[in-house]
Parts: C-alpha cells; structure tokens; sequence
C-alpha cells in the first residue's frame, strides 16, 4: 500500500513512526488510490428495518401494558 504526505507530496510504501511522513514529520498521510467515495459503508438496509420493527414492538408492548 503506498503513502502519499499531503505537505511535502512524499509518496512511499510505508508511512512513518506513528503514521508521521518520514520526510517533514507530518501527520497530514493519505493512501493512495483510495478516496472516500469507494470506501463508502456497504447500505444494511435490514439493520434499518430492523431498527423501526423493534421500536414498533416495543411501541405496542407498552401500550398494550398501559391498556390493561
């Protein structure tokens, strides 16, 4: 996996001590080839509908205890 330094446009195979640029010392290290848009979280569309089920259960449950 190669480093690129956003300060000094360092670019190697291994980011620093620390994940510092080996060259300024900055902290400021981006991977290469990797940008926000393909790292996006995979949709869990069932964790949503999961989610709104439970909370729908519970709606019901406490209204069928106050009910009675």
């Amino acid at each position: 996996m190669r480093y690129q330094c956003r300060e000094c446009s360092y670019r190697g195979e291994r980011a620093g001590q620390a994940g510092s640029c080996p060259a300024c010392g900055s902290f400021n290290m981006a991977r290469e080839g990797s940008c926000d848009e393909d790292q996006a979280a995979p949709k869990r569309t069932w964790q949503l509908r999961l989610l709104i089920g439970l909370w729908g259960l519970l709606a019901v449950l406490i209204l069928h205890k106050l009910l009675s």
